[in-house]
């Protein structure tokens, strides 16, 4: 008896020691939907790649699948008869987090190869200007801290010309080039601490110190370039496309991080045990004055920031969707006169400057099956910010001399609605609308107030098997001054053999003017309300070779014309002022000229990014872009005319099994150079003398910088914990940031971008 009962008992106690000493799992879910009419696609196959045993499944009668393999990086494949073969690369599967992938599928009247999509974002079927953002890249790449918009700075064609911010000049256009947009709605730029990295210091509306939405809460999310899809327009550089991921609908998750730039705190799940609603939200509290505290220079300011993220989706049964979703922050930088009078060593030491922004955004998206053959998808957007900046000089008595004030707001209602529809196997075409409101009241003090209204056609066309055509047309219209611009757009794709594609677009688009940053002037002047639209033409070619199923190499060639580009008339005796006044170069500095729509600029460049995914434990990817940027009737370098950019990213984990867990070391690493931006310099005949010379005539040194990032994951099961350490400048580089005469010292004054700033965090979900 005594052994029997032993025997019986003996797997109660050695059960749990077993389970507790299994290698932890992660779940993968979703739903495989077509991706013209959004319909589930019940029974198609989806497999995890390379797991040793085979991990797969087939969906259910709503489309959906479940998959639960080994931690780690896996690519995920999806295969349904008819349609074309799906892969999600670099999918980050952790123990503490559910993995939610919505993979949409493209009919094919032939059975072709399967094009790829990065994760967690679908890449169009031509290989031109579209390069995707994704949470993993913003855990995985050294010093991004998180954000978006600076993963996006490691682009080919992208150049940073501050690493205090995330302001991005995309193919040799001003930062004011490149709007914001979210779930399919244009927005104001959603950015803390706007004024950071410029030499104005004042607010803009180009970017910022970090993106209020933080890249874990990234859906499909895009960084568009070129000729640009039919539905966006209103930029001359990039879009930043962001997109929401839905909450996990399997419980509640939740993820907390703290580190020496700040906490974060979400938590998602669905509203109801097995229900498919979700939601998801984040909070983000900076502790910048950790850093200072420590010696580390931001720049003698007291930084602090805060932000609200949320992303709320409702399934319909018969697959329709509606979304609602918002983010809103407050940052602020304060920055205090010297005490001692004899310390004053630069203008600024005798100031006090405080700086206070407010930006958020409220949204909705409904999306709905529309017959058998077609999807209606619309999305209203409101968004607003105000930027408040005060500046009170002082004599050396301590009173004050005068004070200077700086106000910015701006505010968009977006409303977007569009029909996807399939007329064959071989054709499919899209009609929609878009209608911005923007209301703003710039620098200046001056409000202009307007509607962008911009209907809009397209229709793809598969050729033969390999050949594709896409054709489309928008018209854009200014309520404001009446201005008005036509967009055709126009692209071939020619898939060929062994995973290699080549592809050719063209098209015009159009732009608003930078009114926050222009002078409408009076009647006695004249007036700058009837500056209109710019117009952009744009030719590129692209191609496309995936050498084998990690590793592919991509190419693309643009030539961009400006056209309409506002502009000073020649004045009496002052014949150059184009040179001076021309709005291509203009980013923070305030315009007073009377502009007309007059001059024009070129963009040319050649791309080069060789991509290998993260397999086998190591990922790394090397782009470049040499590019040559001009305007005027006399062809000169614009003030973006850097020449030359590069990235070297790379990667490599070694991971250990045992005792119940998966522990994971890693490091990563960014080289990035890039040819110095370009700068008027200063004539100075005598201290209280001082003019500007050839317009941007002179250029800064190249700049260099060594990122590095070193971490280490633990997965057990249900939770995932992760120490890292990020350096931006490993090495503490100078790279000069601008260049400007300081009153006070009497002489020209280089000012430098950051040194070297660390950033130990500690990050768990469960």
């Amino acid at each position: 008896m005594r052994s029997l009962y032993s025997f019986t008992f003996l797997p109660a106690l050695v059960l749990p020691a077993m389970l507790a000493a299994q290698t932890p799992t992660a779940v993968v879910r979703g739903q495989v939907t077509d991706a013209a009419t959004g319909s589930a696609l019940p029974g198609a196959t989806v497999m995890l790649v390379g797991t040793d045993p085979a991990v797969g499944t087939s969906t259910d009668s709503a489309g959906l699948f479940r998959l639960e393999g080994p931690v780690g990086y896996h690519t995920l494949r999806v295969q349904f008869v008819g349609y074309g073969t799906v892969e999600v690369p670099d999918l980050w599967l952790r123990a503490g987090k559910v993995a939610v992938q919505q993979v949409a599928l493209e009919a094919s009247s032939v059975a072709l190869e399967g094009f790829t999509v990065s994760a967690l974002a679908r890449t169009d079927p031509t290989p031109m200007g579209s390069r995707a953002i994704t949470v993993e890249q913003g855990l995985r790449y050294p010093a991004v801290f998180y954000d978006p918009t600076r993963v996006a700075g490691t682009f080919a064609g992208v150049v940073t010309p501050n690493d205090q911010a995330n302001h991005l000049v995309v193919r040799g256009t001003s930062p004011n080039a490149t709007n914001y947009v979210l779930e399919g709605a244009e927005m104001v730029s959603p950015n803390h601490l706007s004024n950071a990295g410029t030499a104005s210091d004042l607010p803009m509306l180009s970017g910022g110190g970090v993106n209020i939405l933080s890249a874990q809460m990234l859906g499909p999310s895009r960084l568009l370039t070129g000729t640009l899809p039919i539905e966006r327009s209103n930029a001359f550089g990039g879009v930043l496309d962001m997109g929401l991921r839905r909450g996990s609908t399997t419980g509640q998750e939740w993820t907390a991080q703290a580190g020496l730039i700040g906490i974060d705190l979400s938590t998602e799940g669905p509203f109801r045990a097995g229900g498919r609603s979700s939601y998801l939200v984040n909070y983000r509290y900076s502790t910048l004055g950790i850093l200072s505290a420590m010696g580390v220079d931001l720049g003698d300011e007291a930084i602090t920031f805060q932000d609200l993220s949320f992303h709320v989706a409702l399934p319909f049964r018969k697959g329709g969707e509606f979304r609602v979703f918002g983010l809103g922050g407050t940052s602020s930088n304060v920055f205090e006169a010297k005490e001692d009078t004899a310390d004053w060593e630069f203008d600024k030491d005798g100031s006090d400057i405080t700086y206070t922004g407010r930006t958020g955004a409220v949204g909705g998206t409904l999306r709905l099956p529309a017959g058998e053959r077609g999807t209606f998808r619309s999305t209203v957007l409101l968004s607003s910010t105000e930027q408040d900046r005060e500046e009170v000089r002082f004599d050396p008595d301590g009173s004050a001399i005068d004070t200077l004030q700086a106000d910015l707001s701006e505010s968009k209602l977006s409303v977007v609605a569009a029909y996807d529809g399939v007329a064959s196997a071989r054709l499919r075409w899209t009609v929609g609308a878009s209608a911005m409101k923007r209301d703003m009241v710039n620098l200046l003090d001056e409000r202009t107030d307007g509607w962008l209204l911009r209907p809009y056609a397209n229709a793809r066309w598969s050729v033969t098997e390999r050949l594709t055509a896409e054709l489309g047309m928008g018209y854009a219209h200014f309520t404001f001054n009446g201005s008005e611009a036509l967009e055709p757009r126009a692209a071939l794709g020619w898939q060929l053999r062994k995973g290699r594609r080549i592809a050719l677009s063209a098209g015009q688009r159009s732009m608003l003017p930078w009114h926050h940053i222009m002078r409408m002037l009076g009647s006695d002047l004249g007036s700058n309300e009837a500056v209109g639209l710019w117009r952009s033409q744009d030719v590129v070619l692209g191609y496309d070779h995936s050498v084998n199923g990690r590793l592919n190499v991509h190419v693309e060639v643009y030539h961009q014309r400006l056209e309409d580009v506002p502009s000073s008339p020649p004045v009496g005796d002052l014949p150059d002022l184009e040179r001076t006044s021309a709005q291509v170069n203009a980013w923070d500095q305030t315009s007073g000229s009377l502009l007309v729509d007059r001059s024009e600029a070129t963009n040319t460049g050649v791309e080069l990014t060789v991509d290998h995914h993260f397999a086998r434990a190591f990922f790394y990817q090397l782009n470049g872009t040499w590019y040559d940027s001009r305007y005027g009737e006399n062809n000169d370098p614009s003030r973006w005319n850097g020449q030359y950019q590069a990235n070297l990213l790379a990667g490599k984990e070694w991971a250990k099994e045992g005792d119940g867990k998966v522990r994971t070391w890693g490091v990563s690493g960014r080289v990035t150079a890039a040819g110095g931006l370009r700068y008027t310099p200063f004539v100075v005949e005598r201290r209280d003398f001082v003019y500007a010379g050839e317009p941007w005539s002179q250029q800064l040194n190249g700049t260099f910088r060594l990122d590095l990032r070193v971490y280490l994951k633990t997965d057990r099961k249900g939770r995932t914990g992760m120490w890292a350490l990020d350096l931006q400048n490993a090495t503490g580089m100078q790279n000069e940031a601008f260049k400007y005469y300081d009153q006070r010292k009497g002489e020209v004054v280089t000012k430098y971008q950051l040194g070297l700033i660390p950033n130990l965090s500690y990050r768990i979900e469960f």
